[in-house]
């Protein structure tokens, strides 16, 4: 019998998943995110420990067959806290684009727009070694509608709220509330003090959907915003690239989008104003998965049926929107 981990690290989170050649599910762990744009690299190492002892609470294998790993961040610490535990016969680095899209649709031909604590929008190909990209310049120079985006174009709203010269907004109320502040002011040290900045800005996004369903104008302009900055880059990607229309299917994935579905469909319809017959979909599962859809589509397992099983034997990864 084969074991086999499967790791997602990125600018949130780390999720990781341990299970068998029978994909029954022998494990699982979740902790912060790993990516060093967002985060300090002690805080990247604790979290991927705290999410692999997780994984083996029970106990470790003796050894693991093989690790799928996509890891936005140092890959070797991954590595490194892995072995403390275990050997690795095999280890398989998932590019984040092609298991992104692999995960969401069962693809390996697409466009991938991921809006998570970062953003960046791909063109993948099959027969292309290399993804063609725009965006993925980190949280100073760009990131444009992604998570970390979209909490500071909320928090400083709620600034200029709060001294007179922008808009009020509900906003400031739920964040009050999540991060239970004694006073406004109390903002700057959560930000600043944190050993994670922008992935705590981008902890806002949630709160900027609660207030977008509650009918906030302010944060109902910031989920256009970011839905129409994503068409505007992945316009620019597919004119750039010159991308046929047989591969004018774009998959949205990353938790940005799931703040409020205004993002998502703002997205979608500037996108169509240009390309009536792109296909714009949500994704089917977290990135996590992407271990066991390449496991079975090595097997020559038909989509369908890779589809119905990581329903069944993995129902926590399914993307509820």
């Amino acid at each position: 019998m084969s074991i086999i981990l499967s790791v997602d690290g990125g600018g949130s989170k780390i999720n990781a998943i341990l299970f068998d050649d029978k994909f029954r599910l022998l494990g699982a762990g979740k902790s912060g995110g790993v990516n060093t744009n967002s985060t300090t690299l002690e805080d990247c190492r604790n979290n991927v420990a705290d999410c692999l002892n997780q994984v083996f609470r029970e106990r470790p294998p003796a050894a693991i067959d093989r690790l799928y790993a996509v890891f936005v961040g140092p890959i070797n610490v991954l590595f490194e806290e892995v072995e403390k535990l275990t050997t690795v016969k095999e280890k398989i680095r998932l590019n984040e684009a092609r298991a992104g899209l692999l995960a969401g649709a069962l693809k390996k031909n697409g466009i991938l727009a991921i809006a998570g604590t970062g953003s960046d929008i791909f063109y993948i190909r099959e027969d292309r070694e290399k993804n063609e990209v725009v965006g993925a310049w980190g949280p100073i120079l760009g990131d444009q509608g992604s998570g970390t985006w979209i909490g500071q174009k909320a928090l400083r709203a709620v600034v200029a709220g709060i001294e007179g010269w922008g808009e009020p907004t509900m906003i400031r109320e739920i964040i009050h509330r999540e991060w239970k502040l004694k006073n406004d002011w109390d903002m700057v040290n959560i930000i600043h003090k944190s050993p994670a900045p922008f992935r705590k800005a981008a902890s806002v996004t949630p709160m900027v959907g609660e207030a977008a369903a509650a009918n906030d104008p302010v944060a109902i302009r910031i989920l256009k915003e970011a839905g129409t900055i994503l068409a505007v880059q992945t316009d620019c990607l597919i004119r750039r690239e010159k991308i046929p229309e047989e591969y004018l299917d774009v998959v949205c994935c990353g938790g940005a989008w799931k703040s409020h579905p205004i993002m998502f469909d703002t997205f979608k319809a500037r996108l169509k104003e240009k390309y009536p017959a792109i296909t714009v979909v949500k994704p089917w599962f977290e990135h996590v998965l992407a271990g066991p859809a390449q496991e079975m589509l090595n097997r020559q397992i038909p989509a369908g049926r890779v589809k119905n099983t990581l329903e069944k034997c993995f129902p926590e990864y399914v993307i509820k929107w």
